[in-house]
């Protein structure tokens, strides 16, 4: 995503914070090879009534000065549009994408901050086609995170989104390698991510979470419908292998009677995620953690390789 700043390759740990919501998460991963990822610290902290103070708390207990941060952005201020790629050379492609998603984002294109993620080539009609993801973002949103960040003065390596965060949590799952479909729920929305080998094929935006789910337990149909939906679309676009499994990450609804159900509606087997099973900690985080904190570790495992 849009990167700030020098990238260095040489450091191993990455903090993720995710700066908006009603609770501000903060969580520093650390690799080394052959080992699982090690989250060395994580907090949070009400985001009001002073965010940026608290922001400063949180950062300057659980990252260090010389620490790359990840700033995820909020989801009401980007939208992502999956595009055929334009025919012009790599230096114009994102004034290209300004003039094709104008028409498809209701903020206006010179309002806006491009970025892009290429996608492997769809097949139509027995011809390669390039697709990519167009990332349009608020330019006045991404100005005052920076801003705010800049109070702290805390250095920020990358800003990120949400879907790349749940990318980068399917990546934890030995799954990933032949194909995953994660579900992420919110209180009041979510998405359905298909991954394979830590590449993004689809996102889906649900406009429904687990408090609709909690309240209308027969919601699970329309989410198995979505979670179909996204597993033909990568079928019939890029002749991507039926994924065998779901994911469930953290969430208020991610239990068993939620994966029996979605099991039962979609034929597929369902697995729900602890975050515990997959990084090396000093201790376990809470379930509750878990769900707060979920984006926050899934932009501190952000590998700089990868978009």
């Amino acid at each position: 995503m849009w990167k700030l700043g020098k990238q260095s390759g040489t450091k191993s740990a990455l903090t993720g914070i995710v700066p908006f919501g009603e609770t501000l998460a903060l969580a520093r991963i650390s690799r080394d090879p052959g080992r699982k990822p090690c989250l060395e610290h994580y907090a949070e902290a009400a985001a009001d009534p002073q965010p940026t103070k608290h922001l400063e708390h949180l950062i300057r207990e659980g990252a260090g000065n010389r620490d790359r941060l990840s700033l995820v952005t909020p989801w009401d201020a980007y939208r992502i549009l999956l595009v055929d790629a334009p025919d012009v050379p790599a230096h114009e492609l994102r004034s290209a994408l300004r003039w094709k998603v104008k028409d498809l984002i209701d903020f206006h294109v010179d309002d806006a901050v491009i970025d892009v993620f290429e996608l492997p080539a769809e097949t139509r009609s027995g011809e390669a086609r390039a697709s990519l993801y167009c990332i349009a973002a608020r330019a006045e949103v991404i100005r005052d995170l920076t801003e705010c960040m800049n109070e702290t003065a805390a250095k920020i390596a990358v800003i990120d989104i949400p879907e790349m965060c749940v990318r980068n949590l399917a990546a934890l799952a030995p799954e990933d390698r032949e194909g995953l479909v994660s579900v992420h729920l919110e209180s009041q929305r979510g998405l359905v991510v298909v991954t394979r080998q830590h590449t993004l094929y689809l996102a889906r935006r649900l406009e429904f979470g687990s408090l609709t789910l909690a309240a209308d337990p027969a919601t699970v149909e329309q989410l198995a419908l979505e979670i179909q939906r996204s597993i033909d679309y990568c079928d019939r676009h890029f002749h991507l292998a039926i994924p065998r499994t779901i994911l469930l990450l953290p969430s208020e609804q991610a239990g068993t009677p939620l994966a029996r159900e979605l099991a039962r509606h979609t034929g597929l087997e369902v697995r729900i995620l602890d975050l515990n099973d997959c990084l090396e900690s000093s201790r376990k985080l809470e379930q509750a953690e878990q769900i707060r904190g979920l984006l926050a570790v899934g932009a501190a495992l952000r590998l700089e390789r990868s978009a």
